[in-house]
């Protein structure tokens, strides 16, 4: 039995009922732009996976995730399987933000709602990348998720477990820089290697390190500067070792993107990376899209333009590079299946 063409994916109430009222805003304009059209409410986590994966195994073709990265990240997640790859590539994802974060939309333009929506109406739809995670979750089984924006490890997990603790009051920049002071608090760098293309094991103390497909986390920090997100490439930062006060120095400078050129950040470009802890018994927490779903060891990598999403201010523009992202390793090496698979052993 068939279904809707068109499915919009939301959560009631998310930002105190705000994407609910948006929704109600623009629904008329997506009724009359789609025949064939249906809003479907998530009822908790994880609940947009399911209902994208219903829709799309009853012949849906565009799925609107209606929200911020969280519910993006989740409608994604209807499209993978178990190994990442996208099972219903002719289909597509519109990206209507509403949500306090919404950082993967953030590095494509400003936009109002209404050219948000005329731009899921008129696509077309525009090949991007999307990351894959292949961790361990929290009850010690191997997971598999994707992500649209960006995945991190270390304190980073902790913070996206404050920011949901954040006083209402904070807006999310504030909430996530409240949130990372309060978790270097009680973080301390545990010591791990990671190993990108070129299969050099960097040993490091480590605090953050993030792999960005978007350039934007945290309710507006500039994280990834130069990233673009049909490029191929994760852009890669790490820091450790440098005491929590140079850290927290750090946070003042990544909503400007300063930080990139700061002391102890290191940066890369890289399609593949893998994490693992030099002590079996360290938690090393990881994040994707501002959830976190896992721990340390972990293999990441990017799909090139696997996704086809329809979004106001796709094609993304090329940033302005300064240098400090070189590529590693050789683009037409070997083919993405083999990389992985190297690193996984």
């Amino acid at each position: 039995m068939s279904g809707p063409d068109v499915v919009c994916i939301y959560n009631p109430v998310s930002g105190g009922g705000k994407t609910k009222r948006c929704l109600a805003t623009v629904r008329p304009l997506l009724e009359a732009a789609f025949e064939s059209f249906e809003a479907r409410p998530t009822e908790g986590p994880g609940h947009a996976t399911i209902l994208c994966r219903a829709a799309l195994e009853k012949g849906a073709s565009l799925i609107i995730a209606f929200g911020g990265d969280g519910t993006t990240n989740e409608v994604l997640a209807g499209f993978v399987d178990e190994d990442g790859e996208n099972c219903f590539p002719g289909a597509e994802i519109g990206i209507i933000a509403t949500g306090t974060g919404s950082d993967f939309v953030r590095h494509l333009g400003p936009a109002s709602l209404e050219q948000q929506v005329q731009a899921v109406i008129d696509g077309p739809g525009h090949a991007i990348d999307y990351g894959v995670a292949q961790m361990v979750s929290s009850d010690g089984q191997p997971l598999t998720r994707p992500f649209l924006n960006e995945a991190s490890v270390g304190v980073s997990g902790l913070v996206s477990k404050h920011v949901q603790r954040a006083p209402r009051m904070f807006g999310p920049a504030a909430s996530y820089v409240w949130s990372s002071v309060r978790s270097l608090s009680e973080h301390r760098d545990k010591g791990v290697t990671m190993l990108l293309e070129d299969d050099v094991p960097i040993r490091l103390p480590l605090t953050l390190a993030v792999f960005a497909n978007g350039q934007y986390f945290g309710g507006g920090m500039w994280i990834a500067p130069e990233a673009r997100c049909d490029d191929g490439w994760l852009d890669v930062l790490y820091t450790g070792g440098t005491g929590k006060a140079h850290f927290v120095t750090l946070l003042a400078r990544v909503f400007n993107g300063s930080h990139v050129r700061s002391s102890g950040v290191r940066s890369a470009r890289s399609r593949t990376v893998r994490m693992v802890p030099d002590d079996d018994r360290d938690v090393v927490l990881i994040a994707l899209d501002g959830e976190q779903p896992g721990r340390l060891p972990a293999t990441f990598h990017i799909v090139h333009q696997g996704i086809r999403v329809r979004a106001h201010g796709l094609p993304a523009r090329e940033p302005v590079s300064t240098g400090a992202f070189a590529p590693v390793g050789d683009p037409e090496e070997e083919p993405a299946p083999v990389r992985i698979a190297r690193l996984l052993h």
